[in-house]
């Protein structure tokens, strides 16, 4: 084939890097002398040599001196460690090696005596007869070796694989007429020559195409690869999806005009990569490669449509097989698998490798002889260790390895399968999985490490965070908040005279204001009109009620005005609340007050005590006739450290001004105001700060006439897509009393950081001030004092700050992309401080709680985890999930899980933990009691049951432990409200007993109205919490328990029984209505009768949800309701009271069931065998209860209790029709019908439930405005 390229275009380029080219016919003349000198050391059909040189011209001419000599080529990777290259060496039995001159002196290192090295710098410059004899095709027979590459596998030494010419040579053809290999193409050659991969590459140059020596080692640098692709207008790429998705992060791989192919190989194609990839260069083809090394490099492609990516699978199939290629799907048997089902791919065709070298046993083991089915001739086949089906089309779905299953939990989990959920998260660059034993308990921990793409999920200090913006799990930010760092110590006030302040108890107005100010991340309050944006932005300076001024302040009103500055605190709260705005909520900036002559305090600088609500004396001042009052703002370094690396000044300075930004609301009451700043230091010694502090600034409080509150500051508004109603999407610029639009460009989602995205998905838009006056030291002072006066709207408009500029360079993705909009226009960019907005509920205004803060609970890590649970079963979701720096990457640009592994982010024993020890003999009682049942040599009084590895099972035993310790008679549910050892022994202590706990369980706390949901058969509300997690709500989900399941409760004889303690239960919640009502399964219909009950007692019933209110469909039918001893030989029955304990009705699964059991107690012994960590007790009750309460006739009986609440029905796939749809003809309004994919057990579970939540957003009127939920991890 290279002959034929020589004759046709001997005069162009076939090869070049950098420095150096070669014509075709330079390049044969090349390979010709080196094939001469080959053959005269003896080199010929079936030698094998050695080709040890850097990636160049050269190295090329070298490999077709090889194959011109006859010989097989044993690439040797420059980079590759000198033991390996001495294995394969001596493994291959080279006594040829080619290389260059200045590689010698490495080679001797790992050559034994007697191997001839050549060097390709010492051929001579004029070729002989005898070298172009060596141009004629050597007398070589199909099966002769071509090549041999060293391949690891998955376990043992590295192998040689032995591939033919004939192998080769299909290979290439395919390539040539299939993916358009072909004359006027340019290819990179950027892969390490010692993998298969690279040999299309350098052999490319055959099919006519001119082949791109790649610098050493550019697959591991995209931003030089992205410089030789401009360099030599290259064509066709290929590379591993790692390295591809490196190129497509980075903005200049959108300029590489000339890429009309890529292919990706070596590792899944994800779909959100191939949609990326599409993104960046729209137009290009794009190509799915497969293949092992043993069956020539690629085996099937598939050529990727961007049309049908949306709707694709989260996998690129790897599609149709290669030219005279076949692909078959067996199973463990060797017995071909039914379209669709999953099996082990086995390869067979020309190009099957010819086995490997001196491995004969393995060779057997792997290259198996198999008789077709279809035409009993015998065929060679490759036993691939992949797993795979085929879809519709009859292309070929990958599955993982057959060897990376492992058995965990007693599931067998495919690792590969939970990488690519991971990577296909939006935030994720790359991820590794694997299994690792826990430091503490030796236990198997399913870890999973992950590598942030920075374009899409910037971090906050983004190149330089600390780890808890990683993750919240060490809570480092919630006890810097708590340690109220910020303050003065108690060393640094001693000895100086405080005096307490009048009005230390904050009056109703101050609390009022304190608790509407915060940090919006929910927006209740429905839709956003451009009315209300332009009210928030034409909000009047207040006016001055007071008319006294400094001259007038009495002691009592210096007090009440500066206690505006203190904490508020709340019994719902673990943070105490300020009225002004603080990143990070780690009130750092401290408030000095500087008094002459002013409500008879002596001359002096005092510092305010925000908890003491104090005024402590510092220094005194020299008297003063006029009054003074002076507030000077110190920023207490060592108290954000811990928190922000980057841009403390600007978060200091931004803190100043939200402080002053309250002055402005309050002050004009007395008749006050700001006035004139400074930010010269004067002050600072007489405040005594000591080291670590920095001085911000000092501003006069003046009479109300002389206030300086004009600000430099312009305004902008975004619009996000059609959510403010009256303004198209956009960016609108406030002038003179209105919204301009200038540009259509927006900051999206992925330019805030990445906690703050989903708040960015439930807002309206964005509000951006920006300073006129950038150059000034209150610019950001301005900008804080600005949004500040933002957030003290009376518009029921709530924000979350989202990004803001630096003095050092380190601007926040947002300000960058702010900055960029602007500068298009022609607007001024200098300063600026952005946050999201939309309407909240005066619910939300009022409530004291900390639902909106609950950002410092979650950073990335858990996010990403918390996503992953609505995508995998449970036992698939990775408990130890770190992020990484940095993805370790092997030769081949796969990551490289060993080197994962022993990466410090997953040290458990270093990692940090605060073990508290049991502190008195009811702890150190229920301490052990944990340590049995979860399996932990240790534990903290702290540590969350649930975090550390509980579940529903062990739930239970665990009570059971502790009644049995206790004689207590505490229900399970009790884990709910009390998740710690501490907890537990506070209510033990206090003589909780199973009377105290209500049947309300709560599922997840929050504020507002709550959710009442009804779980099914069996009354027991565990398996809501996915449901209740999954919905993003700051409401809280309290999940009705059925009187039944504790010990001593009765069941109720009927529904309408039930459902009457039920609405009584419900009232003791909520004493009045409207109530929100929804039922699950059997639970649908006990919702539905309290909802008739309410409505009778003359209570309001806002929603009416009824989720999968129907029964799965029973081969047998429903149930015929009889007594006891009927029901237990109705198989219909039994499957349905099975499915109470195992969420499933699957034949295999049941007819153990039916074939064995015939009365109660044989069901409670079965139930007890199957599952031995439930109590036989609770079994029982829970059978009893189910045995009393299945009434499949219950919808004979809707026509006479018709609810007025609008009613809505979510249907599970394969359910019958339910109760209220049988009596749809009898209804005055029909309920709508919502059909879902998952069946009737699946809705609950991590995957249906992510369904069922999104039809419940989408379709219940309540619920629209709601999104995914996500944390921020500032105060603002």
């Amino acid at each position: 084939m290279l002959m034929l390229q020589v004759r046709c275009r001997g005069e162009e380029i076939a090869v070049c890097d950098d420095t150096s080219a070669l014509r075709y016919s330079d390049l044969a003349e090349y390979a010709a002398r080196l094939a001469a000198r080959l053959k005269r050391t003896g080199v010929g059909a079936g030698s094998r040599v050695g080709l040890f040189a850097d990636s160049s011209a050269e190295m090329m001419a070298g490999l077709w001196g090889i194959l011109f000599s006859g010989g097989a080529y044993l690439p040797l990777g420059t980079d590759y460690p000198v033991d390996r290259l001495s294995y394969m060496i001596r493994d291959a039995g080279i006594d040829v090696i080619v290389t260059q001159d200045k590689l010698r002196g490495r080679l001797a290192e790992m050559i034994l005596p007697g191997v001839t090295v050549i060097t390709l710098d010492a051929l001579d410059a004029v070729p002989g007869r005898e070298d172009s004899d060596c141009l004629c095709n050597p007398a070589l027979l199909e099966d002769d070796l071509a090549y041999m590459i060293y391949t690891s596998g998955t376990t043992g030494a590295p192998k040689g694989v032995g591939i033919s010419h004939a192998a080769i040579l299909n290979q290439l053809t395919w390539l040539q007429t299939e993916q358009k290999l072909r004359v006027g193409e340019v290819i990179l050659q950027k892969t390490p020559v010692s993998f298969d991969a690279a040999q299309w590459e350098l052999l490319a140059v055959c099919c006519g195409v001119q082949v791109v020596m790649g610098r050493p080692g550019v697959y591991r640098d995209p931003e030089a690869l992205i410089e030789q692709i401009k360099q030599h207008g290259v064509t066709m790429l290929q590379g591993v999806p790692t390295l591809l998705q490196a190129l497509v992060d980075l903005p200049d791989f959108e300029s590489c005009t000339t890429l009309t192919s890529l292919f990706s190989g070596g590792e899944a194609l994800t779909r959100k990569l191939a949609t990326r990839i599409f993104e960046a260069r729209p137009g290009c083809r794009l190509v799915n490669l497969y293949g092992p090394t043993e069956c020539t490099i690629n085996a099937t492609a598939q050529t990727v449509d961007p049309a049908g990516l949306e709707n694709g699978p989260e996998m690129i199939p790897i599609g149709q097989p290669a030219a005279n290629t076949s692909c078959w799907v067996l199973d463990e048997n060797l017995q071909p698998v039914a379209d669709g089902a999953s099996g082990e791919l086995y390869i067979g065709g020309r190009q099957l490798a010819n086995g490997y070298h001196n491995r004969d046993e393995l060779t057997a083991e792997r290259f198996i002889t198999w008789v077709s089915p279809a035409d009993g001739l015998p065929l060679r086949l490759y036993k691939t260790g992949d797993l795979v089906r085929r879809n519709p089309d009859g292309g070929l779905q990958f599955q993982g390895r057959a060897d990376n299953q492992v058995k965990f939990r007693g599931y067998r989990i495919e690792l590969d399968e939970i990488r690519l959920a991971i990577e296909n998260h939006d935030w994720v660059k790359a991820a590794g999985v694997f299994i690792k034993p826990h430091a503490r308990t030796g236990q198997p921990v399913l870890a999973a490490g992950i590598e942030l793409n920075t374009r899409e999920a910037p971090l906050m200090d983004q190149g330089n965070a600390g780890a808890h913006h990683h993750s919240k799990k060490s809570r480092l930010q919630v006890r810097a908040q708590l340690s109220g760092a910020g303050l003065r110590t108690d060393a640094e006030i001693e000895g100086r005279k405080a005096y307490a302040l009048a009005g230390k108890d904050a009056d109703a107005a101050q609390r009022r204001l304190a608790f509407a100010r915060k940090t919006y991340r929910f927006y209740e309050g429905g839709e956003v009109s451009a009315e209300d944006v332009l009210s928030v932005l034409s909000q009047q300076d207040q006016p001055a009620s007071g008319t006294g001024g400094l001259e007038e302040l009495s002691a009592q009103d210096l007090g009440y005005l500066l206690r505006w500055l203190g904490q508020f605190t709340s019994a719902e709260r673990l943070l105490p609340k300020h009225a002004y705005a603080s990143p990070g909520a780690l009130n750092a900036t401290q408030v000095y007050v500087e008094l002459a002559n002013v409500a008879g305090f002596e001359p002096g600088y005092y510092y305010y005590h925000p908890a003491r609500h104090e005024l402590v004396l510092t220094a005194p001042r020299p008297a003063s006739d006029a009054p003074v009052m002076q507030l000077h703002f110190v920023g207490k370094i060592p108290a954000i450290e811990p928190v922000y690396k980057n841009n403390i000044r600007e978060v200091l300075e931004f803190e100043t001004g939200h402080i002053l930004g309250l002055m402005d609301h309050i002050l004009p009451a007395h008749g006050l105001g700001i006035g004139a700043g400074t930010d010269v230091p004067d002050a600072l010694p007489h405040l005594h700060c000591g080291p670590g502090h920095v001085y911000i600034a000092g501003y006069a409080v003046t009479a109300h006439a002389d206030r300086r509150t004009e600000l430099p500051v312009d305004f902008y508004v975004q619009a996000h897509g059609s959510k403010v109603s009256g303004l198209a999407p956009g960016h609108y610029a406030y002038r003179d009393g209105g919204l301009q639009q200038f540009s259509r460009h927006i900051m999206e989602q992925r330019h805030v950081i990445a906690i703050n995205q989903r708040v960015y998905q439930r807002a309206s838009g964005m509000i951006s001030m920006v300073s006129r006056d950038a150059e000034r030291w209150h610019a950001y002072i301005d900008l804080g004092r600005s949004l500040q006066r933002v957030q003290q709207n009376s518009c029921r408009i709530g924000t979350m700050s989202s990004g803001y500029s630096s003095k050092s360079g380190n601007d926040l993705v947002a300000a960058t992309r702010l900055k960029e909009i602007l500068n298009e226009h022609g607007l001024g960019s200098g300063a600026c401080y952005s946050a999201v907005f939309g309407k909240v509920s005066a619910e939300q205004i009022a409530h004291e709680g900390m639902h909106e803060d609950s950002v410092h609970m979650e950073g990335p890590a858990e996010l990403i985890r918390r996503d992953l649970q609505s995508l995998l079963p449970d036992y698939m979701v990775p408990s130890k999930l770190a992020l990484v720096p940095s993805m370790p990457y092997s030769a081949s640009g796969k990551v490289d899980v060993n080197a994962l592994k022993a990466f410090p982010e997953f040290d458990d024993a270093a990692a940090e933990r605060e073990v508290i020890k049991p502190r008195n003999d009811m702890e150190t009682t229920l301490a052990e009691i944990w340590c049995a049942q979860i399996g932990l040599e240790d534990v903290s009084v702290q540590d969350d049951f649930f975090e550390i590895g509980g579940d529903s099972l062990k739930a239970v035993k665990l009570v059971q432990g502790i009644n049995r310790a206790f004689d207590t008679s505490l229900p399970v549910q009790v884990l709910f409200e009390d998740t710690t050892i501490e907890a537990l022994a506070r209510r033990l202590t206090d003589g909780g007993t199973g009377s105290s706990l209500s049947r309300a369980v709560p599922l997840k706390k929050g504020a507002g109205i709550p959710v009442f949901c009804w779980p099914g058969l069996g009354g027991y509300p565990m398996n809501l919490r996915h449901l209740a997690r999954e919905l993003d709500t700051p409401r809280p989900v309290i999940g009705i328990q059925a009187s039944g399941v504790n010990p001593g409760e009765q069941v109720c004889g009927s529904i309408q029984e039930m459902a009457a303690r039920d609405a009584e239960l419900i009232r003791e919640a909520q004493p009045e209505g409207p109530y929100t009502l929804w039922g699950y399964s059997f639970g649908a219909r006990v919702a539905y009768e309290t909802a008739y009950q309410l409505e009778q007692a003359g209570c309001e019933v806002a929603e009416l949800t009824l989720i999968a209110p129907g029964s799965p469909e029973l081969p047998g039918g429903d149930p015929v309701r009889a007594d006891e001893a009927t029901l237990f030989c109705d198989a219909s029955f039994l499957t349905i009271l099975y499915s109470v304990f195992s969420q499933t009705i699957a034949p295999e699964r049941v007819a153990p069931v039916i074939e064995t059991v015939s009365d109660l107690e044989g069901f409670v012994a079965y139930i007890a065998a199957e599952k031995p960590d439930l109590d036989p007790g609770t079994i029982l009750r829970i059978t009893r209860l189910v045995t009393q309460t299945y009434a499949p006739e219950y919808g004979l009986q809707i026509e006479q209790r018709q609810v007025a609440a609008p009613v809505r029905l979510f249907k599970a796939a394969g359910d019958n029709h339910s109760f209220l749809e049988e009596a749809t003809r009898t209804l005055a309004a029909p309920a709508p019908v919502h059909a879902l994919a998952a069946d009737h057990y699946e809705l609950l579970k991590p995957g249906g439930v992510s369904e069922l939540a999104a039809a419940i957003r989408r379709h219940v009127p309540a619920w629209q405005p709601a999104q995914p939920e996500t944390r921020d991890m500032q105060e603002a």
